[in-house]
């Protein structure tokens, strides 16, 4: 049965990739001889031409968090997979990846500016001022919350903090390897994810366990670490970590989606949970709205469409062949 509904999935996002996608591009008059901002601005910076491999990785590191993993778990305790399951393909195809495609092909065609300055320029003075407040407010909230986990994660085993610091320095290692000395992309790609890989396993070898305790607690101290970390990838040019950071980190995305993808196909799981648990749950309320609430990112979520807009678009090569379910869920 879980083989059968995975399946359904795949063939259901194939189609909508493939026929969707396809009208999508003919509404919004795609085409490759219109330079983006990545040409026509290009400062060897921020508005960096990047190869399709790497900005495809970029984007998909940059929006494959959490949420699209834990929202439909909660939600589908409370009301049941089958409602999930619908919402998800459903909102992919046709809510949250055309919002987000979106917005991607109106920063292209606004110099490559963010959802807040592209609101300035369409909309009133008080509107920009609100989606510059409601960005501010979600950037604190998820900053905060992924902070603390990744410290609290570094905590409890340091040998992941020890894998992610030999990470970032593979990732400026990789930027530089194929943007200043010019080594080609499938050579860099192999020695720097096999790298990657071996980086996993070294950090278990040699834990950054060590560390001073500011307020009394490591975890603080990994707290101010990851901040200071943030602040200098977001002064550092994009091709010298952000970028060659998310495209690496895809691979070990890449690998969970296949170990999955095997596990479904012949672990010979069984799929336990009910379809459907009825239209109320006792812990978090009325299906309508709060499973619309719940399962947010990956059917529907605002949030990716500031990744869409001012980053993507500066390292865009040339039109992007992706449909909104490569948008939403890649």
């Amino acid at each position: 049965m879980l083989t059968i509904i995975f399946i359904a999935a795949c063939l259901v996002f194939g189609l909508a990739y493939l026929k969707y996608g396809k009208f999508l591009i003919r509404l919004f008059e795609l085409d490759n001889r219109n330079k983006t901002p990545a040409h026509t601005l290009s400062d060897g910076v921020d508005y960096v031409p990047a190869p399709t491999p790497v900005l495809f990785g970029h984007h998909f590191s940059s929006i494959a968090g959490a949420g699209p993993v834990l929202g439909p778990i909660i939600a589908g305790l409370a009301f049941g997979w089958l409602p999930v399951w619908l919402w998800i393909i459903i909102g992919a195809i046709f809510i949250g990846g055309v919002h987000d495609f979106s917005s991607l092909v109106i920063s292209i065609r606004n110099r490559g500016k963010s959802v807040a300055e592209i609101a300035n320029i369409y909309m009133s003075r008080r509107a920009y001022r609100l989606m510059l407040v409601f960005i501010w407010l979600s950037l604190v909230y998820v900053l905060t919350v992924f902070t603390d986990l990744t410290a609290a994660t570094f905590k409890a085993d340091g040998g992941v903090a020890t894998s992610l610091i030999l990470f970032m320095i593979l990732a400026v290692g990789f930027g530089i390897s194929l943007y200043r000395l010019k080594m080609p992309l499938l050579w860099a790609t192999g020695i720097f994810v096999s790298l990657l890989f071996f980086s996993v396993w070294l950090g278990q070898q040699i834990p950054f366990n060590n560390i001073p305790a500011l307020f009394g607690d490591t975890a603080k101290t990994w707290d101010v670490v990851l901040i200071i970390y943030c602040f200098i990838a977001s002064v550092t040019p994009v091709w010298m970590l952000l970028q060659p950071r998310d495209y690496l980190s895809s691979f070990l995305l890449y690998s969970s989606i296949l170990g999955g993808f095997l596990g479904i196909l012949f672990g010979g799981l069984a799929l336990k949970f009910p379809a459907f648990c009825g239209w109320s749950s006792p812990d978090i309320g009325p299906m309508f709205p709060l499973l619309f609430v719940t399962v947010a990112c990956g059917a529907i979520s605002g949030f990716h469409s500031i990744v869409a807009s001012g980053l993507l678009p500066n390292k865009l090569i040339r039109r992007l062949m992706l449909c909104p379910l490569a948008m939403e869920q890649c």
